[in-house]
């Protein structure tokens, strides 16, 4: 027990508890003796039933790695995909995920990474369990416009999927496998093995909770996030790299001379729901009686949450209607162009990653609640330190007030981050890195 407790101390600072040890222990003893037995259909689907129960529940936003599952996952590759192919496509790079958005996600860090690298061929693998692929459907014109070639896993049970994504990478026989799958993705986390490529890349996509993979040092680990960077560098053994990432130039917003202030944020719904010392409504509120006219929301939300979020700003003594609901938009960064918002507000209380570059592209000032009591693993700052952060609502009016006041400054330092951390050019350079490096996978 105590060394279970100090393989986790940096991972999972709040949840070592020996009821939640116990619990994990008693599923890796049950998918041993499942893979022991070689039955691999119902030691998938445990095991894929079993992630989303663990970052969804006690270890939410607390942990990133649980070694014995990768192990085992490793073990299931090594099964599956039994021998290295002899052969090798150079210039190819295959893509795996396990889902494809129409907007944001890993979608759009793969469609960055085929366009940053027009010199190689690409292949994209979904493992998606769901026939209608809504989500392809609407990505699919960017993909033909990328040249993007999309395969699809067509059967029925886990295991066979498995099968068909291990003789589908065998036949291709890329150089490189970008792994982009989700956290709990058994199927695809259970058929790439260390010689499934050349070069195995796991791209740390899942930087939030604990994620299948994120221990394998049979890949060479790669970190998009600089937050989930500083973890997984206290992990020796995963020799982790980072790859900042990247969104398009489309240029900067003319910044407003108005007498009134405006701010914009654009997130999935589950980012502004729940609270961290305060909830996105207390935000908003303290925003609005500290000078703020306007806060306009870009991206879908449920009306339900929509409502609660108004009843609290009314709760708290604001006018609800200033927080304004816009639907998702193509470009975050076109779209904050065209509105000129006077600042952007991250995400709260879970933070954004590739919406707040977008922002930092087009040259916005970037305000960024970071309560002192966060979780580690929700205080990612993608700014570098240029961004106005705030750790209590008492401190909304001297954040306003610099908004308002150095916003030209502010404005420039983002400006000047994207340049030189988030640019296509960075990006191409951090990817090339990438490509040639140097790994000794470990059995």
């Amino acid at each position: 027990m105590a060394r279970y407790k100090r393989r986790y101390r940096n991972f999972r600072p709040t949840c070592a508890d020996d009821a939640v040890v116990r619990g994990i222990d008693e599923h890796v003893a049950y998918l041993t003796r499942l893979l022991d037995r070689g039955n691999m259909e119902m030691f998938l689907k445990h095991l894929a039933e079993l992630m989303p129960k663990l970052y969804d529940g006690p270890l939410r936003y607390r942990a990133l790695f649980v070694p014995e599952l990768d192990e085992l996952a490793r073990r299931a590759s090594l099964l599956i995909t039994p021998q290295p192919n002899p052969r090798t496509n150079s210039k190819l790079l295959v893509h795996i995920t396990s889902q494809v958005y129409p907007w944001g996600g890993h979608t759009r860090v793969i469609e960055d990474i085929v366009a940053s690298l027009p010199e190689y061929r690409h292949e994209l693998i979904v493992t998606d369990m769901d026939p209608a692929h809504r989500g392809l459907v609407r990505a699919k014109p960017r993909f033909d416009e990328l040249k993007l070639n999309v395969h699809l896993l067509h059967s029925l049970t886990r295991v066979e999927r498995a099968m068909e994504l291990s003789s589908l990478t065998n036949v291709l026989a890329p150089e490189v496998i970008f792994l982009l799958a989700f956290p709990g993705d058994s199927v695809a986390h259970a058929s790439v093995a260390r010689h499934s490529a050349e070069r195995v890349l796991f791209l740390h996509a899942g930087d939030h909770h604990v994620s299948l993979g994120a221990c394998r040092t049979d890949y060479a680990h790669i970190d998009l996030t600089p937050a989930c960077h500083k973890f997984c560098l206290a992990q020796s053994r995963l020799h982790a790299s980072m790859l900042n990432l990247t969104v398009k130039d489309t240029g900067t917003v003319e910044l407003s001379r108005r007498s009134f202030i405006i701010g914009a944020t654009c997130g999935s719904p589950h980012k502004y729901a729940g609270s961290s010392e305060f909830s996105y409504a207390q935000l908003l509120a303290g925003l609005f009686a500290a000078g703020v006219d306007q806060i306009l929301h870009i991206g879908d939300m449920p009306e339900e949450q929509k409502n609660q979020i108004r009843s609290e700003i009314t709760t708290n003594g604001q006018d609800a209607g200033r927080a304004i609901f816009l639907p998702n938009t193509p470009s975050l960064a076109a779209k904050l162009i065209e509105i000129s918002p006077d600042f952007y507000l991250v995400s709260h209380p879970v933070g954004s990653g590739k919406a707040t570059l977008e922002a930092m592209s087009v040259g916005l000032p970037i305000l960024h609640a970071r309560p002192a009591s966060a979780l580690p693993l929700l205080t990612a700052d993608m700014t570098f330190g240029t961004s106005v952060m705030v750790s209590n609502l008492e401190q909304i009016s001297a954040v306003v007030h610099r908004l308002k006041t150095e916003k030209n400054t502010l404005a420039k330092r983002s400006r000047e981050v994207y340049e030189k951390h988030y640019s296509p050019a960075a990006f191409r350079e951090g990817l090339l890195s990438a490509l040639n490096l140097h790994y000794s996978p470990t059995s």
